[in-house]
This record gives C-alpha cells, sequence and structure tokens, in this order.
C-alpha cells in the first residue's frame, strides 16, 4: 500500500480575477473565485444584457490568439 490511486483528476487552478476565457461559445470575463473549484464569470448575451452565472473551473478555457 505504498501508493494510493486517486479516484479523481488532477486538481485544476482557479482562473485569475478579470481574466478573460471561453466558456461553450461565450467569451466571459472571471469575476470572482467560489467554492468547490467554480468561479463566477460576467457575460452578455445578444441584446447586451449582463449576467453572472457559476461554472466550474475545467469548463473554461483560454482565448485564442484572436478574439474575432
Amino acid at each position: 500500500m505504498d501508493s494510493k490511486r486517486s479516484r479523481k483528476g488532477p486538481k485544476g487552478v482557479c482562473p485569475d480575477i478579470g481574466a478573460l476565457m471561453r466558456y461553450r461559445d461565450r467569451t466571459v470575463r472571471v469575476v470572482a473565485e467560489a467554492s468547490g473549484q467554480r468561479a463566477i464569470i460576467e457575460s452578455s448575451d445578444e441584446t447586451g444584457r449582463m449576467f453572472r452565472s457559476t461554472v466550474k473551473w475545467a469548463n473554461l478555457m483560454t482565448l485564442a490568439d484572436q478574439l474575432f
């Protein structure tokens, strides 16, 4: 029993506050860190209305080199 295997994968790292990231098909801004490896993000819909939601770190991806 010298090495135990973990059922969980490697722990993610919380993105920096204020970072622009990709969540699904949207570009979002990380507003805060939440509990349980989650982050609060802010994005806008097609009408320009801003809203916040909580997502897991693993679902956030860095942006590509080009925004548009």
